[in-house]
């Protein structure tokens, strides 16, 4: 008697792969924005309040209104200050 869910190696390794090429686009689609870093220069709060002579809750401001690019990594946020700067003027 053959069992119905009899599956070959090969076709697990496939399912296995489109289920992680698949995590990881939907993963990639909800990133605030690229995490290509040649072209942007990521701070953590603490150097960007104290270059751009803000306070936390302009930065918090800043997020919400999308005036500030910024990547959240391992639970601490990183802005950057060049996006400040060009959207400012």
């Amino acid at each position: 008697m053959k069992n119905k869910n009899d599956f070959k190696l090969e076709n697990l390794f496939i399912f296995m792969i489109n289920s992680f090429n698949e995590i990881t686009q939907m993963l990639n689609d909800r990133l605030p924005m690229s995490t290509n870093s040649d072209d942007t220069d990521y701070r953590d709060a603490a150097d960007t309040k104290r270059r751009l002579n803000v306070s936390d809750s302009t930065l918090y401001r800043w997020r919400k209104e999308g005036i500030i690019d910024f990547q959240i990594r391992k639970g601490k946020i990183y802005y950057d200050i060049a996006s400040v700067l060009k959207k400012r003027k």
